[in-house]
């Protein structure tokens, strides 16, 4: 019998690297700005229709001849937007009187942290040795090691 043909994208173990906890750390907040700066923007439904509006038939069109100019308003929110960190400094809720976002919090908490895998999302007991990330079963590990595990690493 022929040999098992291994995939080309796993590397091997020997060529793993193992990351510490103090990198760990640093590519979960690079990942997460990553995705703060990916994520603000328009609503990608905003031009769909809506349910209780009247939607055109066949026969009809949905524009009715004449074009409405785009509003002047627009261009500034578009152009003018401000993140969520800007917004909160805007609104200088540190020197606000009472709770507010900045000022509330909550106490730890007195149970244990629950992991959840990274693939799935199903409670996950197990942790990938080179990256940290958490895994549930051996499919997800597969999966983990063939699409996610350092990808992000720069």
């Amino acid at each position: 019998m022929g040999e098992k043909k291994l995939s080309g994208r796993v590397p091997e173990a020997a060529q793993r690297r193992v990351l510490d906890r103090a990198t760990r750390q640093r590519r979960l907040n690079r990942q997460l700005e990553a995705l703060e700066n990916d994520n603000f923007g328009d609503d990608p439904q905003a031009g769909l229709p809506r349910p209780g509006k009247r939607l055109p038939h066949f026969a009809d069109t949905a524009e009715t001849g004449k074009k409405k100019k785009k509003t002047r308003g627009d261009h500034f929110k578009l152009r003018f937007r401000k993140n969520f960190q800007a917004l909160l400094e805007e609104q200088n809720l540190s020197a606000a009187e009472g709770p507010n976002y900045v000022s509330a919090c909550a106490g730890p908490s007195r149970l244990p942290q629950r992991h959840f895998c990274a693939v799935c999302g199903f409670p996950s007991p197990y942790t990938c040795v080179t990256c940290g990330a958490r895994y549930c079963a051996s499919r997800c590990l597969g999966t983990h090691q063939d699409t996610r595990c350092l990808k992000w690493t720069v």
